[in-house]
């Protein structure tokens, strides 16, 4: 592709995110025809078209075959500067959390998990796999580990309803003081993206986290979340040493 067509599809695509501020459109309104966004701008159908295929691509526009194409629901947006549970900190925002249990047992810890909660080979470890919900709509995928040897008799509480960080903090005095997170790219596996309402290889994002209570780790949590539904977000404020 040429640079000009390059600089053409992405003048077309600011035209259609101004259309849609301009004209109010939110989530589930349908965009005009290709055919009329054309003749409104001036350009051939096939830029048209590309500028959709661009925004489909961010998410921001739904295509219904036969149907037309619509404007996506927004995306749910965290804050990585948070640092709450996840039911805490989405009830706070006006969302009602919900999750479903897949499973949960004690088993030996693999090598890396060893390795990331600071745990010998062959100790025990309580896996914890969940769906979570916000408003109903599966947003994440969850895999947590914690050394056994920290929450003796965890196994008899019902995560689907209760908060796994409230009967820490309660039970075993282990309180959030520290969160270390990776977070990275991924495609969705099978099994995966059944849980999760997507389609197998549907990007998403893979957080790895280490949760602490002073120095020392006490989980270790591996997060699925579908790029399609979930943005992450942040604020940054300038390093004052670094700048002396």
């Amino acid at each position: 592709m040429s640079k000009y067509s390059n600089l053409l599809n992405e003048q077309v695509k600011e035209a259609l995110e101004s259309y849609i501020i301009e004209h109010g459109l939110t989530a589930g309104d349908a965009l005009p025809s290709e055919r009329v966004l054309a003749e409104n701008l001036g350009v051939n159908r096939l830029t048209v078209r590309a500028a959709i295929k661009r925004l489909r691509n961010e998410h921001r526009i739904n295509t219904l075959h036969g149907k037309g194409n619509f404007i996506a629901p927004p995306k749910i947006m965290e804050s990585t500067s948070k640092m709450e549970s996840f039911t805490a900190g989405w009830s706070n925002d006006g969302y009602t959390p919900t999750s479903k249990l897949l499973a949960m047992d004690e088993r030996e810890a693999p090598l890396s998990i060893c390795y990331q909660l600071g745990i010998s080979l062959g100790d025990k470890v309580i896996f914890l796999n969940r769906v979570r919900y916000l408003n109903g709509e599966p947003i994440a995928l969850e895999s947590t580990y914690l050394p056994s040897k920290l929450v003796p008799g965890i196994l008899c509480h019902n995560f689907e309803k209760e908060s796994l960080y409230a009967v820490l903090e309660s039970e075993y005095n282990l309180r959030l003081m520290r969160q270390e997170e990776t977070i990275s790219i991924c495609h969705m596996s099978k099994a995966q993206s059944r849980h999760l309402n997507a389609k197998e290889g549907d990007p998403a994002f893979l957080i790895n986290g280490l949760s602490f209570d002073g120095d020392s780790p006490f989980e270790y949590c591996t997060t699925i979340n579908p790029a399609d539904r979930y943005a992450l977000s942040s604020t940054m404020t300038p390093d004052t040493k670094s700048n002396q």
